[in-house]
């Protein structure tokens, strides 16, 4: 393989060599780091996909402009692939979607994949020649099969970076660091993480979020920034280090799977636990409930999107909110920009804040 020049003007593709050297780490890293981000430290995670960026790594498939000869067939329709239709944090989504949609008198298409990757690919495959554009909601599929989508039809990615892809996502590392500091304050010593699909990016950058939070010991700073948006004294973050967490993953990400993990957890419980998602935390408090577990002085339980359920379960449901449709809203005019040949810089993800919303699941009362 030819050397790397160090020149963002080059003409040859951008590799992830070029990528690993430019950024001090090994190629490995950067693979692992735009995979897997749960297991490299966050830092080096947006070095590596701020080096990526800089370099022009795959951006040639953000955008998809027709050529001269090529005078496709407007449909006036967007795709929306997305993994459970049953879950309310989709709903939310596809709600935005249309919302930006309508503005310019489109519709959208909505595949149901059922967490399968044949599922999506079969439904992709039938969805491009009657649409103008995909977004892909937590799709499972790899960032090569996302890639290879792009170069076919113009494509937004929601909830996960897909380098030289344009995506929208929910500041999900950030979440799970404020409901760490959250279920400390209240009194817990002991975390277990729910863990949702392994090939889910938001997955792995809660677990890492819930890890980051947890881990800064060393410091002699007055404050610690644990990211961009959160500083903490540095004695709030010595207490911190005396949380213990642990990641226990969830058979399916929905009601079902919640209660089934509880069954789970109560073998070796802990203090709390943060869900992957409401409908995890509403199965988990449900059990908890049939096996005579008090929520929250029993355990103390976050789920993670704010979906309307967390506020008609008893207890009331904490959880990390994100602008749900705000996220559809921004993915599809984003899509509808690249689908009328706009150039703008979309490769960089659009990352939105995420909240904690406080409710009767974890409001203990403070420790004497």
């Amino acid at each position: 393989m030819p050397e790397s020049t160090g020149s963002e003007s080059t003409d040859r593709a951008v590799t992830i060599y070029d990528v690993a050297e430019a950024a001090g780490v090994a190629a490995s890293t950067v693979s692992r780091a735009l995979s897997r981000p749960d297991r490299v430290s966050f830092r080096t995670a947006e070095r590596i996909r701020q080096t990526a960026d800089r370099l022009g790594y795959r951006s040639r498939l953000a955008t998809r402009t027709p050529g001269p000869a090529e005078a496709p067939t407007r449909t006036d329709n967007l795709g929306l692939v997305v993994a459970d239709i049953t879950n309310p944090f989709f709903l939310e989504i596809l709600h935005g979607a249309e919302h930006a949609a309508r503005t310019q008198n489109m519709t959208v298409t909505v595949a149901n994949t059922q967490e399968s990757v044949p599922r999506a690919l079969r439904a992709i495959e039938q969805l491009i020649p009657h649409v103008d554009g995909l977004m892909l909601a937590s799709a499972r599929l790899s960032q090569g099969e996302i890639q290879k989508i792009a170069r076919t039809i113009p494509t937004v990615v929601v909830n996960r970076p897909v380098q030289g892809v344009p995506s929208v996502l929910v500041d999900n590392h950030e979440g799970a660091i404020k409901a760490a500091i959250h279920l400390e304050a209240q009194g817990a010593r002991s975390i277990t993480y729910l863990a949702g699909p392994e090939d889910s990016w938001a997955d792995a950058t809660r677990w890492r979020g819930l890890v980051d939070a947890v881990s800064h010991t060393d410091s002699t700073d007055p404050t610690v920034s644990l990211t961009s948006a959160t500083r903490l004294s540095l004695e709030h973050v010595r207490r911190l280090a005396h949380v213990s967490v642990r990641q226990q993953r969830v058979d399916e990400p929905t009601i079902r799977g919640g209660r089934r993990a509880f069954e789970v957890w109560r073998r070796d419980p802990t203090d709390a636990v943060l869900c992957f998602n409401d409908l995890v935390a509403v199965g988990f408090l449900q059990q908890a409930r049939v096996n005579g577990v008090a929520v929250p002085d029993g355990v103390a339980v976050i789920g993670f999107d704010n979906t309307e359920m967390t506020t008609i379960v008893s207890p009331s449901l904490t959880t990390v909110a994100g602008p749900l449709r705000a996220v559809g809203r921004v993915t599809a005019a984003n899509l509808i920009a690249l689908v009328k040949g706009i150039r703008t810089t979309f490769v960089k993800p659009r990352v939105l804040p995420t909240r904690l919303i406080v409710r009767e699941s974890t409001m203990r009362l403070p420790r004497r």
